[in-house]
């Protein structure tokens, strides 16, 4: 029958490690003797400490290689997101760490984390040393407490956090720019913290809701530039002013400031919720049609936006017919002008002809529907009114080709085959499609660009007469053009 043993020992006792190839085996004076637990090897990943040597062998005692750092295992690299501890780091003192827990922890009497917590949470870290401080940042991302505690802040308490993490060596900072640039103050590319991807998750949370902060920040300054270079465009009273501002400063922020690396496996969600958060910047084209406005302004033209008040007094009749207009728009510009012409009438149709006193020629032609009454003018411009009563008119007119839109009311009186009539209405201007999309071609030139001739060294006097003429209207004349040509 089997043999029980008398010390007590189990058929299941636990298997020896073998012995190596030709050692002796134990002798049974030896095998009561208590054998010499060593300790059990885990299965461990260290952070790569960016050194492509192969790793140090053990000496013959068994001791570790200076400069290791310490163990950890598969799964808290897991949760640390690879972040190594330094070495001659020490524990956070327990009463720390107590009291950050109860600030951190939700229960039925403080189901919350508040502003007062995180200003004691940010106290008590401040405390610690330097290698003390990443241990605790270590044992709060374990414990899941650093994601409740980042989620808690706002964008002053979470700046401070990371400026404080800054302090102690933990977190690194990417510089930009020192201030605003140039005298209208385009905005200074801001600084932002490298999310390393050795951080624990929780700050690097922190760390990228910390750019799209800055991030929006700077497209939030770029519009207020642009708002401040607008009225800067306003207040040129030459075209050389203008000129001299430059062309605007477009607003871009690149993903490469994030200073994500290339194999981070997190890079693409970072970046994606960073694009997200900041937004997009304020287009140029406003601005550029605002420019170009201006432009055409200084150059004595009709620009967007201005509204022409006028009047008009005529006198026709079957053949003929005279008119005197005054006209006053919004910037001071006034005009006075008189036309004379001749018409000719079949039934409700009608055709006019007018020369006016600054040598332009229109021609209208009409159609009289009794209480409505339909005209196309030669310059682009359409007309309806309707009767009110048997003497007043309401008009309202278009003119796509000049991009004007206005209306006003008007009086007849008949007598004797003749008609007196009175006028008073207004128009206002706008931008031209085609002036919109030359505002903002990449090919179109502008203000800030001199005239291609100028390359070419072409002298003044060999410009065609229009293109003076044009030039003249930019504040060009055969001295200022002489100085500008290229030695």
């Amino acid at each position: 029958m089997p043999r029980i043993d008398s010390s007590g020992s189990s058929s299941l006792s636990s298997i020896d490690t073998p012995t190596e190839a030709g050692a002796a085996p134990p002798s049974p004076s030896r095998a009561a003797e208590p054998r010499a637990q060593a300790s059990p090897q885990r299965n461990e990943v260290r952070a790569f400490d960016g050194s492509a040597a192969k790793t140090p062998e053990p000496s013959s005692h068994g001791s570790t290689p200076a400069g290791a750092g310490p163990a950890r295992s598969a799964g808290e690299m897991a949760v640390l997101g690879g972040w190594s501890r330094p070495e001659g780091s020490k524990e956070a003192p327990t009463d720390v760490l107590e009291g950050i827990r109860a600030r951190l922890t939700r229960s039925l009497e403080n189901w919350t984390v508040g502003a007062d917590d995180v200003r004691a949470v940010h106290t008590a870290l401040g405390r610690l040393p330097a290698g003390t401080y990443r241990v605790a940042l270590e044992r709060l991302q374990q414990e899941g407490l650093l994601g409740a505690y980042v989620k808690a802040q706002d964008a002053g308490s979470r700046l401070a956090f990371l400026e404080q993490a800054e302090s102690k060596g933990v977190l690194h900072r990417r510089n930009g720019e020192s201030g605003p640039v140039g005298p209208l103050g385009y905005p200074a590319v801001p600084d932002v913290f490298v999310n390393d991807r050795r951080l624990p998750g929780a700050m690097r949370d922190a760390v990228n809701a910390h750019a799209i902060d800055v991030g929006a920040g700077f497209y939030r300054a770029h519009t207020e530039y642009l708002g401040r270079y607008a009225r800067a465009v306003d207040g040129a009273q030459s075209l050389q002013e203008l000129g001299a501002l430059g062309p605007p400063r477009a607003a871009h922020l690149p993903e490469s400031l994030l200073g994500l690396e290339w194999k981070d496996p997190s890079r693409r969600d970072y970046e994606a919720a960073w694009k997200a958060g900041i937004g997009q910047p304020k287009t140029l084209n406003l601005t550029l049609q605002h420019v170009s406005a201006r432009q055409r302004e200084l150059s004595g033209e009709r620009a967007g936006g201005t509204v022409q008040l006028h009047g008009k007094v005529g006198v026709s009749n079957e053949s003929a017919q005279w008119s005197a207009k005054a006209a006053l728009d919004t910037r001071g510009h006034g005009e006075l002008k008189g036309d004379v012409g001749v018409s000719a009438r079949a039934g409700p149709v009608g055709v006019e002809l007018s020369h006016d006193s600054s040598g332009e020629t229109e021609r209208k032609v009409k159609v009289n529907l009794g209480l409505v009454e339909l005209s196309l003018a030669s310059d682009g411009e359409q007309r309806v009114a309707v009767g009110v009563g048997s003497l007043f008119q309401v008009h309202a007119t278009l003119n796509a080709k000049k991009a004007e839109l206005g209306g006003g009311v008007s009086a007849k009186l008949k007598a004797d085959g003749s008609q007196a009539s009175a006028e008073a209405g207004f128009s206002m201007k706008g931008l031209t499609a085609e002036r919109a999309q030359q505002a903002v071609a990449p090919g179109h030139r502008n203000v800030f660009q001199p005239p291609a001739e100028l390359a070419s060294r072409t002298a003044w006097d060999a410009l065609p007469e229009s293109t003076r003429a044009a030039y003249a209207k930019e504040g060009w004349n055969r001295e200022a053009w002489t100085r500008a040509l290229p030695r």
